[in-house]
């Protein structure tokens, strides 16, 4: 199924600035007159992320890794159903705090589960148009967030998911790396420069194929 509407994904550790840097894009984007939608991984507004937010604060545990993976990518494609999908086959653009590359580097990372499993349980996922890796280090990280919230936020963890980020950049060229140890301000000049090259989508016209939906 052919569709009009964009997909951008911004990674990073918690606290490296995805949330402030996708929020400014979107107000870029509606002022150029661009329909915009902003939303997020793990979701907040289903059954499934609802568990991923109770296990995160430590309200029960689980004993396979694969299982905690599964919700992960569970919500996912619930949230491609529900809200990406149909936004995109709508025309608009879609910009989305974390998808599939924070899966493969914090379960990567941190329990046993195995990659290329988790690669091939996501094959019909929708791939994104932009990639864009907010790379802040994990003490800057924590130092941002404040006391730790949730199991993940430990510097030992982020350094891990951090060095488990760099390995699976190395192998996707498709990222657009950025520093984001500066301002604000300096971290958005470089995504605009992202956004606004020529062949960028807003420069270009062409047609993406939904793989998970082009059946």
């Amino acid at each position: 199924m052919a569709t009009k509407g964009k997909f951008i994904i911004f990674e990073g550790l918690d606290g490296a600035g995805k949330k402030t840097q996708a929020n400014l894009l979107k107000e870029y984007l509606e002022a150029k007159n661009k329909e915009v939608i902003s939303t997020s991984e793990p979701t907040s507004d289903n059954p499934i992320s609802k568990l991923i937010r109770e296990w995160l604060d430590s309200k029960f545990e689980l004993k396979s890794d694969e299982a905690i993976t599964l919700l992960y990518i569970a919500d996912r494609y619930e949230h491609l159903s529900e809200t990406i999908v149909p936004a995109l086959e709508a025309g608009k653009i879609v910009i989305c705090d974390r998808y599939i590359p924070s899966t493969l580097a914090y379960e990567g990372a941190l329990f046993k589960t195995d990659l290329q499993w988790m690669k091939n349980v996501h094959a019909h996922a929708l791939k994104p148009h932009i990639k864009i890796f907010i790379d802040t280090p994990p003490e800057e990280c924590l130092e941002r967030l404040g006391e730790a919230k949730t199991r993940f936020e430990t510097l030992e963890i982020q350094q891990k998911v951090y060095d488990s980020y760099k390995k699976l950049i190395s192998e996707d060229k498709g990222f657009n790396v950025i520093n984001g140890n500066r301002t604000r301000a300096e971290v958005f000049e470089d995504i605009k420069k992202i956004i606004e090259k020529p062949e960028s989508f807003l420069q270009t016209k062409f047609k993406n194929i939904l793989s998970r939906f082009s059946k």
